[in-house]
C-alpha cells in the first residue's frame, strides 16, 4: 500500500517528470541517428515538455481534480530538470534560457487541455505510452534534412578618428578594459566579452587569434584586406580554443550553426570622422531555424554593438 501510495503520489510525479527530461536529454545527445547529435531537435524542444508536463498528472488522480495543482505542478517538473540539467552540467545557462521559452509556454497549456479531458479518469494506463514517444520521433525527425539558411546581421557606429588611425585597430583589437567594454545581460548569463585580438603569419595566411573572458580563443583567418577600407574574416573552429561547456559544444562544435564571414567596411566622413560597419554572416541548419536564429541574431547584434562602442571608447580617448 505505500509503495502504491508513493507511486500516486503528486510529488513522485513531479521527481518521474524531472528525470525523465533528464533522460530524453541524454538519449538525444548520445543518439546514433545524427553525426552531430544536436538537441535543437523538435523531439527535444516541443515533444518533450509536452511529457514532463503531463506526467504527474497521469501519475495523480489529487492533481487531476484540482485546476490550480494541474496547472502548478508541471511547471515544478521543469524547474527540477532545470536544476538536474545544470548541475549535471549537461546544460548552461544560455541553454536553459533558450529551452525555457519553449518549455514554459508549453507546460501550462497542455497541462490545461489535458487535465480538462482526465480530471474524471482513475487510470491512465494507455498514456503511459506517451513516454516512449521520443524513442519513436527523434529518429523520424533526423531522416529529414535540415534546412539551411543564410542570414546577416550588421551594426554600424561613428568614430571620430581617421581610417588610418581605426583600421590597425580593427585588424588587431587593442586589450579592452572594463571601461571600455559595457557587458550586458548575455555577458551575465556566461557568453565571453571580447578582450583582445593579435596579429600572426604562417607564411601562407595571416591570420588572428581573438581573446575572449572565460579562456575562449578564435583562430580567425584574414581573406580579404584593403587596407584603411576593408577585411574579412573566416573563423577556423578546428584550430580554435573552445570552452568545455554545453553553449559551446551544441552552438560552436554542432553543425547547425556556422559562421560565413565577420567584416569591417571603413568609410571616411568630414571632420576625421569614420563611419564602422561590422557585419556576420553566418548559417543556420535545423528544424527550427525561426526559433535558432531569435536568439543567434540578437547575440551577434549584442556582441557587434558592445564590440563597436568599446574600440569608440578606446581610440577617441587616445
Amino acid at each position: 500500500m505505500k509503495i502504491k501510495q508513493i507511486y500516486t503520489s503528486s510529488y513522485f510525479g513531479i521527481l518521474f517528470a524531472a528525470i525523465y527530461g533528464i533522460a530524453v536529454r541524454i538519449f538525444v545527445d548520445n543518439s546514433h541517428f545524427k553525426e552531430d547529435n544536436d538537441v535543437f531537435t523538435i523531439t527535444f524542444f516541443l515533444i518533450t515538455p509536452i511529457i514532463i508536463s503531463l506526467i504527474p498528472i497521469i501519475f495523480s488522480k489529487e492533481i487531476r481534480q484540482s485546476t490550480i495543482k494541474s496547472f502548478f505542478f508541471p511547471f515544478l517538473s521543469i524547474f527540477l530538470f532545470y536544476i538536474l540539467a545544470f548541475v549535471t552540467k549537461l546544460e548552461d545557462t544560455l541553454c536553459l534560457l533558450i529551452l525555457g521559452i519553449p518549455y514554459l509556454l508549453i507546460t501550462g497549456t497542455v497541462a490545461l487541455l489535458v487535465n480538462y479531458f482526465l480530471k474524471k479518469q482513475d487510470k491512465n494506463n494507455k498514456l503511459f505510452s506517451l513516454l516512449l514517444l521520443p524513442l519513436i520521433t527523434l529518429p523520424i525527425e533526423n531522416s529529414v534534412p535540415d534546412k539551411s539558411e543564410n542570414y546577416k546581421v550588421s551594426f554600424s557606429i561613428i568614430i571620430d578618428k581617421t581610417p588610418q588611425e581605426v583600421f590597425p585597430n580593427l585588424i588587431e583589437v587593442p586589450r579592452l578594459s572594463n571601461t571600455d567594454y559595457q557587458e550586458g545581460f548575455f555577458q551575465l548569463i556566461g557568453i565571453p566579452r571580447p578582450i583582445e585580438s593579435k596579429l600572426y603569419n604562417d607564411g601562407y595566411n595571416s591570420y588572428r587569434i581573438g581573446s575572449f573572458t572565460d579562456g575562449l580563443e578564435l583562430y580567425e583567418i584574414i581573406t580579404q584586406n584593403k587596407k584603411n577600407e576593408f577585411v574579412n574574416f573566416k573563423i577556423d573552429l578546428t584550430k580554435s580554443k573552445l570552452r568545455n561547456k554545453p553553449t559551446d559544444k551544441h552552438i560552436l562544435k554542432g553543425d547547425y550553426f556556422k559562421f560565413q564571414n565577420i567584416n569591417y567596411t571603413l568609410t571616411p566622413l568630414s571632420n576625421n570622422q569614420t563611419n564602422v560597419e561590422l557585419s556576420c554572416d553566418y548559417i543556420i541548419s535545423s528544424k527550427m531555424n525561426f526559433y535558432a536564429n531569435l536568439w543567434a541574431k540578437n547575440i551577434i547584434l549584442d556582441f557587434e554593438k558592445r564590440l563597436l562602442k568599446g574600440l569608440k571608447t578606446n581610440l577617441e580617448k587616445k
